[in-house]
């Protein structure tokens, strides 16, 4: 029963971890030069949730961490949804064509969705008109704002790793507590 309720306890989990991590990013990356550097918490968990859970529950918590971003933002409404849904639709698609076993692959990817999310970003406000004084600002801040996702990924993907395997999310603690039962039940 414990295993039931953690399992479904995870979801909720994320998103106050997601409000977290957008408080801390408003409040204390809003100064100079740490606004430089500002990680995007938001960006780290789309990717877990693209290669960690199904289509449709990583589809629908990648569409509530939007609306998060979207709501602490004053930027162009809709550019959020649509640049963490490609982002989310693009690494479940390679997922199926490619294997990403390490941290070490996991955080090369992170950096180089980092830089594609940017400049995804730009190429939408752009079409739209807004982004005639955006570029040169994007540009600047692109590779320190990978290098800072890279950075913050790596404890924050062992961090929901951990998670994951604290609320059953992932198939290995499953089985482990399986194994546990039936050992249990044979009396050793």
């Amino acid at each position: 029963m414990s295993q039931f309720i953690l399992r479904y306890a995870n979801a909720p989990l994320l998103i106050l971890m997601v409000l977290l991590g957008v408080g801390i990013q408003t409040s204390f990356f809003s100064f100079y030069p740490l606004n430089y550097l500002q990680p995007d918490i938001i960006l780290l968990i789309v990717i877990w949730m693209s290669f960690k859970r199904p289509f449709i529950e990583g589809g629908i918590l990648t569409l509530i961490f939007s609306e998060i971003a979207e709501v602490h933002t004053s930027g162009i409404r809709g550019i959020f949804f649509i640049t963490y849904m490609s982002i989310y639709l693009l690494i479940k698609l390679f997922n199926k064509m490619l294997i990403f076993q390490s941290y070490q692959s996991l955080i090369g990817l992170t950096l180089f969705v980092s830089l594609f999310w940017k400049l995804e970003s730009l190429l939408l406000i752009y079409f739209l008109n807004y982004g005639a004084n955006q570029w040169q600002h994007t540009l600047a801040l692109l590779l320190p704002g990978a290098l800072m996702e890279g950075a913050l990924g790596i404890w924050v993907y062992r961090w929901l790793e951990k998670l994951d395997w604290i609320t059953f999310k992932d198939p290995r603690a499953r089985d482990a507590l399986n194994e546990d039962t039936i050992l249990t039940e044979e009396g050793f």
